[in-house]
């Protein structure tokens, strides 16, 4: 587990996988918080069946996503994680989400901050990477407080990189 001031960020197991995807009430049940009718995003929930699927043959990845719980509300506010973990270069790509009632309040900052410092931890991760769309003013301003620099635009993307 990651703990920040407000937030636990913890590893989505396949157990965790499985109750989301029975329901609601199975994951509350599993993690002891709440859990908010708009989540998964439908993005998210799009991921569910494949990230079941590499949990089951690989469950150590479940290091590399996390989901995200306000520990003194109870109460799950997001979901972050690396895309797949660290390539052969030890570049990761981090992507995070949070539900809609939660926004603006400071969570995404957060819980982005405190990945990245647990991934600065860890030796075969040697870049942390981040991309968003031009038009997403959200994630540009949580990228730009978390410490990422913009290394160039393409396709409407823009990248980003931790320095």
């Amino acid at each position: 587990m990651i703990r920040t001031e407000r937030l636990n960020l913890l590893p989505f197991t396949i157990k965790q996988v499985q109750a989301v995807l029975n329901g609601r009430n199975e994951l509350e049940d599993l993690i002891g918080s709440r859990v908010p009718e708009e989540w998964p995003s439908p993005a998210f929930a799009k991921m569910l069946e494949s990230k079941k699927e590499t949990l089951t043959h690989t469950p150590e990845a479940s290091q590399w996503s996390r989901i995200v719980v306000d520990w003194e509300e109870r109460q799950l506010v997001g979901e972050i994680g690396c895309k797949g973990g660290p390539d052969e270069n030890g570049v990761v790509e981090i992507g995070y989400g949070i539900a809609e009632s939660f926004r603006n309040k400071g969570y995404a900052s957060e819980m982005v901050k405190g990945l990245v410092e647990w991934l600065k931890q860890k030796e075969m991760v040697t870049k942390i990477v981040a991309n968003c769309l031009e038009t997403n003013q959200p994630s540009i301003k949580v990228l730009e407080k978390s410490g990422f620099k913009r290394t160039h635009v393409a396709d409407g993307l823009i990248h980003w990189e931790i320095v």
